[in-house]
């Protein structure tokens, strides 16, 4: 048996001596591919975090035992980790374990006690949810943003298109070129793959044209692209600081840095803005805007319409259904 590296973890798997490297390296890109980047990326966090602890302990992480694993999520829980947080270090725990073929800790019966006491001490609903972003706040952010420069210009785009078509930031930061069609009426966006279409079939949402010049999606993306270099690739690229426009992609995370500099621009700097602020914003705007539920669901893409009312259209709607309006008070 020759050891060997898959791509994304960081201990020797044996396979029968013979294989070539161009088989190895099938065989890493298909087990890469079993989880989507993301998750991959925040299962390496949560497995250095904890591989520090054990560190610092003296303690085995690779097998580790129940005890140490309880340990560890307890003393996070009381610094303030919530239980999805803990759910997600859990997992990247046992995929650890899983894929070294060792025992999952995790599966066991204190593991396992700990975990439900801690959801009853946590509980389950996120801590703080993003702020919704509602159509009178996208246009006084708007209104900060000098679109006469090419920075202006892809801000201003990315928060209009993120807004107007409730695409998550890692579906935006992903779009490219071939994936836009103009239509009769506005824009056929292709997200070729996302967070509810693993397998990558790909979904096509629609994009009207807006009402208002300032305010129209489909204008914005456009003068974007007038000034970004005629090439293929990612729609959104990296705008230097002398104002030259690149071909590099940016980033998720650029995104979230894009809205939440704009938004602080106006003043949103107490509010829990992020990318998500701008889907959440879709759902909630169509909802005040008295737009059914299905439709709404078509457009974000939730399959789960209890997820869509009570995390993001409950919370702002339920101030115009109280009851409490009609006691006299």
């Amino acid at each position: 048996m020759t050891p060997w590296l898959t791509a994304d973890e960081d201990f020797p798997r044996s396979l029968p001596a013979g294989l070539t490297p161009a088989d190895i390296a099938r065989i890493d890109a298909a087990v890469a591919a079993h989880h989507a980047p993301s998750t991959r990326t925040t299962y390496a966090s949560a497995w250095r975090g904890f591989e520090r602890y054990c560190a610092e302990r003296g303690f085995t992480s690779l097998p580790a035992a129940p005890e140490i694993v309880c340990a560890y999520i307890t003393t996070q829980a009381e610094r303030g980790l919530t239980m999805g947080m803990v759910t997600c270090t859990l997992a990247a725990i046992s995929h650890r374990h899983r894929v070294a073929g060792l025992d999952d800790p995790t599966h066991s019966e204190l593991v396992t006690r700990v975990r439900r006491g801690l959801r009853r001490i946590l509980g389950v609903a996120p801590r703080r949810r993003a702020r919704p972003l509602l159509v009178e706040d996208i246009r006084e952010i708007l209104a900060t943003i000098d679109r006469t420069t090419a920075i202006g210009k892809r801000d201003a785009a990315i928060i209009l298109l993120g807004f107007a078509s409730a695409m998550r930031r890692s579906e935006l930061a992903a779009l490219e070129v071939g994936d836009i069609a103009h239509a009769q009426g506005g824009l056929l966006i292709t997200v070729r793959r996302s967070k509810g279409d693993r397998h990558g079939a790909g979904q096509t949402i629609a994009i009207a044209r807006g009402r208002s010049p300032e305010t129209d999606p489909v204008e914005a993306l456009d003068a974007w692209r007038r000034v970004r270099p005629r090439t293929a690739g990612s729609v959104f690229t990296r705008v230097r600081a002398n104002g030259t426009v690149t071909s590099e992609p940016i980033n998720a995370a650029s995104v979230v840095r894009i809205v939440k500099t704009r938004a602080h621009a106006v003043g949103f700097t107490g509010d829990r803005i992020t990318a998500h602020s701008l889907r959440a914003g879709h759902a909630t705007s169509a909802a005040m805007a008295g737009v059914p539920l299905d439709r709404i669901a078509a457009q974000t893409r939730h399959r789960d319409l209890a997820m869509l009312v009570n995390s993001y259209i409950r919370p702002i709607t339920s101030m115009h259904t109280t009851s409490s309006r009609h006691l006299g008070l």
